[in-house]
């Protein structure tokens, strides 16, 4: 699927007819389809009352850019980790198409995700960032170094509401995928 393959309606009034084609760009939400991710816009965030640009609190010129790419990254490395590296990949097809079998209502589907990406970027802005923070005390030289089987990613700093949504629409279900079951991985 090519950038320019991918429609562009005006929300709400592009879903009235119910012909819209997923994946698809609202001016809330847009959908890159090399990366296979939906990230909120600029006027994303303003439209659900984030102001990134007073708010939040970063060194980066361009930082509403930078929350709106850390917003999408940790809500699909929570969506990754939870449901495993095979179940992923059907993930990212069911966020990005809505398959009417799996959710009747498209419309109601995308909108919950964007929701659940705003929740998250509006808990990045009111609370910070903790994944900057690394195990190590630099003052008493020590770092805290665990087992790879106790070493868990941190998700401390993921909106409730967020993980709620995603657990709601079914993206953080653990799976076994059959062998016989074919995914083009390269369509979405």
């Amino acid at each position: 699927m090519k950038k320019e393959e991918i429609p562009f309606y005006n929300d709400p009034e592009g879903f009235i007819n119910g012909d819209a084609k997923f994946p698809c760009n609202t001016q809330f939400m847009v959908y890159n389809p090399m990366l296979h991710r939906y990230y909120l816009t600029a006027e994303g965030l303003i439209h659900y009352g984030i102001n990134a640009e007073r708010m939040y609190a970063s060194s980066n010129p361009n930082k509403i850019q930078e929350l709106i790419e850390k917003t999408s990254k940790k809500v699909y490395d929570y969506i990754q980790y939870k449901a495993g590296q095979q179940c992923y990949q059907i993930m990212m097809y069911r966020i990005a198409t809505a398959p009417t079998t799996i959710y009747p209502d498209q419309y109601f589907m995308r909108k919950q995700f964007e929701e659940a990406l705003a929740d998250q970027a509006r808990k990045i802005v009111e609370c910070g960032d903790s994944a900057r923070y690394s195990g190590q005390n630099i003052e008493s030289g020590a770092s805290k170094v665990l087992p790879p089987e106790e070493n868990y990613p941190d998700f401390g700093d993921m909106s409730a509401e967020t993980m709620r949504t995603l657990e709601t629409l079914g993206l953080t279900r653990w799976f076994i995928v059959g062998q016989f079951a074919p995914l083009d991985l390269s369509k979405y």
